[in-house]
């Protein structure tokens, strides 16, 4: 069996690469976005470069939020091993 750090190594983990949410939250809230684009579309037909650039910056801010997130994660995961490890009571 390889460890953590060779499975990391290998590209046989990758964080980033996640599968896509499937909760019925996200799904509903997709969908929403979704409805509120076209019906946006629908009534203002000339802004579809602003409403793509707006969603474009709102992927690249939830990309950078989730980044920091697992940075942060990972930072307390390791901070919690490291104190335990070194508990010698």
């Amino acid at each position: 069996m390889k460890s953590i750090l060779e499975k990391l190594y290998y590209g046989e983990i990758s964080p980033c690469s996640r599968p896509t949410p499937t909760t019925k939250r996200y799904l509903k809230a997709k969908d929403e976005v979704e409805h509120r684009s076209e019906e946006i579309l629908a009534k203002y037909p000339d802004c579809k470069e602003q409403l793509e650039s707006y969603a474009d910056a709102i992927h690249i801010t939830s990309a950078c939020e989730g980044l920091q997130d697992f940075e942060e994660g990972f930072r307390l995961g390791a901070t919690i091993m490291l104190e335990i490890l070194g508990d010698t009571n």
